[in-house]
């Protein structure tokens, strides 16, 4: 039988806001953040999670990460403030996604 999202919440953080106050450390934001976040699937919050923890345990957070994509997008300068400021509108799951790219076309070229 197949575990789901309800019953893996519950084995590995005990109650749905043991998660969500799992990831709020992790995403920052407010009360209405973890108002959001209450109110989100079970599965998603799963996955949530996951990508903050690997976000904050390879770059150390979300700025981390977006110098590491500043540094594979611009490797002869920095980027303008502008650039940065988008940044840090995306979304941690967005911004994993466009370090991956970008980490596989250095590779590639």
């Amino acid at each position: 039988m197949a575990v789901t999202p309800k019953q893996m919440v519950e084995k590995r953080f005990g109650t749905r806001s043991d998660l969500v106050a799992a990831i709020m450390p992790l995403v920052g934001g407010d009360d209405g953040t973890r108002s959001r976040l209450m109110g989100t699937t079970n599965a998603k919050l799963l996955r949530i999670y996951e990508t903050a923890k690997k976000v904050q345990d390879t770059f150390g957070g979300k700025s981390g990460l977006i110098d590491a994509i500043a540094r594979l997008q611009f490797p002869k300068g920095a980027p303008n403030a502008g650039w940065r400021e988008k940044m840090e509108g995306r979304t941690v799951k967005r911004l994993l996604d466009d370090h991956r790219q970008l980490k596989g076309a250095a590779k590639a070229g």
